[in-house]
């Protein structure tokens, strides 16, 4: 696999925490990392049908200019405390990236 650019941070907030200031508060504390190019926040329903109790996981997706800054960012972040949660950083393929595949 080639090297990614991509960092994913789970269990940073639920989905009732998701804002238009979240987007921006991320990028912020990432850019403390390196060059930022996107931050995408995708809520993900954890049940194949319909059913609006599914509970709904928030990944968060950054995505570096370089590498060592994607890696930077992962061993800075995870394992931290993000607002009372635990969060859980791990570089992500940067081929499903690309490909808006956000299921990983």
């Amino acid at each position: 696999p080639r090297d990614s650019k991509t960092v994913i941070l789970r269990n940073m907030v639920g989905p009732e925490e998701v804002d238009e200031m979240l987007q921006e508060e991320i990028q912020d504390e990432c850019s403390k990392f390196g060059s930022v190019e996107r931050v995408v926040i995708y809520n993900e329903k954890q049940s194949e049908n319909d059913d609006d109790d599914a509970e709904v996981i928030v990944k968060i997706f950054v995505e570096f200019g370089a590498t060592y800054e994607a890696e930077k960012a992962r061993d800075a972040l995870n394992g931290r405390y993000f607002g009372g949660r635990l969060v859980k950083a791990e570089i992500y393929d940067q081929a499903l990236f690309d490909h808006q595949d956000y299921s990983g």
